[in-house]
């Protein structure tokens, strides 16, 4: 059965693009709305001189640079969405001039970017929604070429929703304000991170820019296997190709922007010095926990792949604290406390995600909980070389 399965899985309305030029891939009617995340931009300097046109008619941007990034982490969005309502009440939540997401980060980030007008949709999304609104079970379609376990069908309904022409308009305005909205995808044919300028294609004016936006935010909260790649159509030299995308967090947990950009030669370019900030939210726990393994496959593999995950999201904080170093920014960090106990029944649990809902929503309100480094307290603390001390001979 499986043998035939694999035979019959569902072929691509159009090829793969080929691995000598698939770099060369761009979709049909938008222009300069995507980049690797492993690389500089090509066409950054088209962006940089757009955004000088942007700083004159908006001149907050010249004195602060707040950076949103949110993380993966399935149903523990809630946390970040409460932390974001607690950080609203608290009165001191700034406008980011930059926000990113992969994952449910990617859920969360066009609200989080469009304002606190939006909390109250997070938390409708984040206490109330169940698996039966996100999925569809469909274990043996997978067994028989399918290339997923569930249909996604409801969260397809949900994005459309609320990515309505409305939702796409403000993206657009915003952008043109100066700010910028990142999703990450993975493009899976290429093992690599692609990030998309949200703001860039609302703004484009195209009339599939909502539905764009709408795939990307699929692709972006789409766990392999589970469910199914987003095929997304893509023009080379006038030949059409479909790329497959998946969630964000196979190549990256949480981002900012590709470390090939530096910022502070850019901030030259642009006679700005801001006071500049990255607020980084894990929408999980990031230190180990101890739980007793069952022998079973799927015990093993869930757990392996949790594993996985915890530990390439720990990189992930590591190499966004040296980023902030290197490009003066100030390091803020928040998740998941370690003494949430509470277990999820499902893959989307209302009571679990209404209880972790709360404890974001104190952590927010407090202000209490972020963390400057990843030093000791959550044991992360990179490893430096030491340099030899040097011995001190007397004159004597």
């Amino acid at each position: 059965m499986i043998g035939l399965g694999s035979c019959a899985s569902i072929p691509r309305v159009y090829p793969a693009p080929e691995a000598g030029n698939y770099h060369l891939a761009q979709i049909q009617g938008f222009h300069a709305i995507r980049s690797y995340g492993d690389e500089q931009p090509a066409f950054l300097n088209e962006l940089v001189e757009d955004q000088r046109l942007k700083i004159a008619r908006n001149p907050s941007l010249r004195h602060r640079n707040d950076v949103l990034a949110l993380s993966g982490g399935g149903a523990d969005g809630a946390y970040g969405a409460g932390f974001l309502k607690g950080w609203t009440d608290r009165g001191d939540r700034p406008e980011f001039t930059l926000v990113t997401g992969v994952s449910t980060g990617a859920l969360i980030a066009p609200f989080a970017f469009l304002g606190p007008q939006y909390d109250g949709a997070l938390k409708r999304f984040y206490t109330e929604t169940k698996s039966s609104n996100i999925f569809i079970a469909q274990p043996l379609t997978a067994l028989f070429g399918g290339s997923a376990l569930v249909d996604p069908a409801p969260l397809k309904e949900i994005i459309k929703q609320e990515v309505s022409a409305t939702m796409v308009r403000a993206l657009a305005r915003e952008y043109g304000r100066g700010r910028m909205l990142l999703i990450g995808t993975t493009n899976l044919d290429a093992q690599r991170q692609v990030i998309w300028n949200i703001g860039r294609i609302a703004a484009s004016g195209h009339p599939k820019a909502a539905e764009l936006i709408r795939q990307i935010l699929l692709a972006s909260a789409s766990i392999p296997g589970a469910f199914p790649p987003v095929a997304i159509d893509v023009v080379i030299d006038g030949k059409r190709y479909q790329e497959l995308h998946v969630d964000g967090g196979v190549t990256h947990e949480i981002f900012a922007y590709p470390p090939a950009i530096k910022v502070r030669h850019i901030e030259r370019q642009l006679g700005i010095s801001p006071r500049k900030s990255f607020w980084l939210i894990r929408n999980t726990k990031i230190n180990v926990t101890y739980r007793s393994v069952g022998l079973g496959v799927t015990d093993i593999a869930e757990r392996s792949i949790g594993t996985l995950i915890k530990y390439q999201g720990r990189g992930d904080l590591i190499e966004l604290e040296r980023l902030a170093r290197r490009d003066g920014f100030r390091f803020h960090l928040t998740a998941v406390p370690e003494d949430f106990t509470i277990e999820s029944k499902e893959f989307f649990d209302p009571h679990y995600m209404g209880e972790l809902y709360k404890v974001g929503y104190q952590a927010g309100i407090s202000g209490r909980s972020w963390r400057t480094s990843l030093g000791d307290q959550f044991n992360l603390k990179p490893r430096l070389r030491r340099k030899p001390k040097r011995l001190r001979v007397s004159e004597k």
